[in-house]
């Protein structure tokens, strides 16, 4: 049997690995096998929630399930946002981009935010927060609405396979259930024929016991590997 050559264009080449944050294709080859990747895991990640909460369609996520999923997020969040740093001048805060630390002037009041800090205020702090230091407020206040938004993306999207599972299931299951009450009830009107035709005096009708025996065979093929 004569080998099969690959085209040199189809040859299994390196893919660019994605980067951590802000990930570019170099090509649409990078962009397919990338995209594939990223999709296939982010399904076996939601049903593996699924597994652990077989519910998790009809009840939502559960408080501690949704949690250690928040805390699983916060990490990448945190990984794409490390963080802003500000210059704090009369009650402004001045953001400082692409500014080393140690080229900041000594005695320059600066503040550093991150998904940490903006979570860290209870309700009630963050409600004085609000009165006492409006700018600050502000800030905490995006980096909060930031990551709502960041996170609820992600919980919606692991809640969508999974519900589009469940439903390809449930069609599955109706197309077969669906088939299997045709198949009976077709058997049934057959049974009733025979008897209405055997009591009629009609020789050509088989002898129930054989037409049982016939209809148990065919469930039997089918039934089989």
């Amino acid at each position: 049997m004569a080998t099969r050559q690959i085209p040199a264009a189809q040859e299994a080449a390196p893919v660019t690995p994605a980067a951590a944050a802000g990930y570019r294709p170099e090509n649409l080859r990078d962009a397919a096998y990338m995209g594939a990747h990223s999709a296939e895991t982010l399904a076996a990640c939601a049903m593996f929630l699924r597994d652990i909460q077989p519910n998790v369609v009809t009840e939502d996520i559960t408080e501690d399930n949704l949690k250690q999923l928040k805390d699983g997020w916060a990490v990448r969040y945190a990984e794409r946002f490390p963080g802003d740093l500000y210059m704090v001048k009369e009650g402004k805060y001045i953001p400082l981009v692409d500014v080393k630390t140690e080229d900041i002037p000594k005695g320059t009041e600066t503040a550093f935010f991150t998904l940490g800090v903006a979570l860290g205020y209870t309700t009630h702090a963050f409600g004085q927060l609000g009165q006492h230091e409006p700018a600050k407020h502000a800030i905490v206040k995006k980096w909060r609405e930031d990551w709502q938004k960041y996170f609820s993306n992600r919980k919606n999207e692991m809640l969508a396979i999974i519900r589009k599972d469940a439903a390809a299931g449930k069609t599955q299951k109706r197309v077969t259930n669906d088939w299997t009450a045709s198949a009976k009830k077709m058997f049934d009107a057959l049974k009733d024929q025979r008897k209405n035709k055997a009591a009629k005096g009609d020789t050509s009708a088989p002898p129930e016991a054989k037409l049982k025996a016939a209809i148990d065979a065919f469930y039997a093929v089918l039934a089989a590997e």
